[in-house]
């Protein structure tokens, strides 16, 4: 498959007043077209931060992109002037935010929140966007499209908002979708149909997806390919089924040993990685996991191993100085 997003040792830092906050130390990875990367990772490990990025979505100041490229359709989103930007932005690339009702404006109708895109990027009249808009709602499954364009945020329920953020994502037909924890707010009943219409789309549209969650369960059903991000470092990386049958950094074995097991009769506490994680103010001179991992040995204290230190089977990289065979 060709290769539609490379990005290479971006970083991404934080500067306030108080400190200095290393929020993204050096990621590299590609997206192929047709793909679904699922990225995942604690809370303040830099998955969010890492992902608008790429778009400029984060302020800056206090945010500074310290260094890295991301080049899509060979241009470096990174560097490229606004304006052009801007033609990407909701046009080829599009993001479905984490919190549907803090996204929308509360004071714009649903209609002209969603015809806003195909106005400014694909030049159409009102009433042939607001057409395009009312098929997209139907086809993310809003009953009564016609009627709903009509309607403001607040009056739809959360998992209907998650649609309507999904048809304003998917309104220019971009090659490329952000999901940002897209699910996270949602009762599981819901959580299932947002990531059947997901799969639905991207069959249908061919569509690229960058899917950022904490859900290990929800990337097991819709990736491809898994990135595990801890401190801000790409820490494994694998096809799905690989990641998850033979994971081999303990951070990895530790979040899916953490999943509730439904097989057999036997009641057990739920197994946890003891300590916190890693407040990000200065770098690790070391593996960032090791103040907290039990395999760790000498050299793991003393230099961190970062993502190409093992390449296993191809496809399966891995940080950490232990085979872990």
């Amino acid at each position: 498959m060709p290769v539609l997003l490379k990005v290479k040792n971006l970083k991404v830092h934080f500067e306030t007043y108080e400190e200095y906050i290393y929020a993204v130390n050096g990621i590299s990875y590609t997206l192929n077209s047709g793909e679904t990367i699922g990225i995942v990772g604690e809370s303040g490990c830099g998955k969010t931060v890492s992902i608008m990025s790429l778009l400029r979505l984060i302020d800056m100041p206090p945010g500074k992109i310290v260094s890295g490229t991301a080049i899509f359709e060979g241009k470096d989103l990174l560097s490229i002037p606004q304006k052009e930007l801007q033609k990407i932005r909701g046009n080829k690339i599009g993001v479905i935010f984490q919190d549907p009702m803090t996204a929308f404006n509360q004071v714009m109708t649903i209609g002209d929140q969603l015809i806003e895109g195909l106005i400014e990027h694909k030049g159409m009249s009102k009433k042939k966007a607001l057409e395009e808009a009312k098929r997209l709602l139907d086809i993310v499954g809003i009953a009564n499209p016609r009627e709903r364009l009509r309607d403001y945020p607040f009056q739809f329920s959360g998992g209907m908002r998650q649609r309507v953020m999904i048809a304003i994502g998917l309104i220019c037909q971009p090659k490329i979708i952000i999901a940002d924890e897209p699910t996270t707010a949602l009762d599981v009943t819901i959580q299932a149909q947002i990531i059947d219409l997901i799969k639905q789309i991207r069959e249908e549209f061919g569509t690229s997806i960058i899917w950022v969650t904490h859900d290990l369960g929800v990337v097991a059903g819709i990736a491809d390919k898994v990135m595990v991000i801890y401190g801000g470092y790409i820490i494994e990386e694998a096809p799905v089924d690989m990641l998850y049958n033979n994971p081999k950094h303990p951070y990895t074995r530790g979040l899916l040993a953490s999943l509730p097991k439904i097989e057999g009769n036997d009641r057990k506490r739920l197994d946890y990685i003891s300590g916190q994680p890693p407040y990000l103010n200065k770098l690790p001179k070391g593996c960032p996991f090791e103040p907290r991992c039990s395999y760790r040995i000498e050299k793991c204290a003393q230099e961190n191993p970062m993502l190409t230190i093992r390449n296993i089977e191809g496809n399966h990289r891995v940080a950490c100085w232990l085979g872990l065979e």
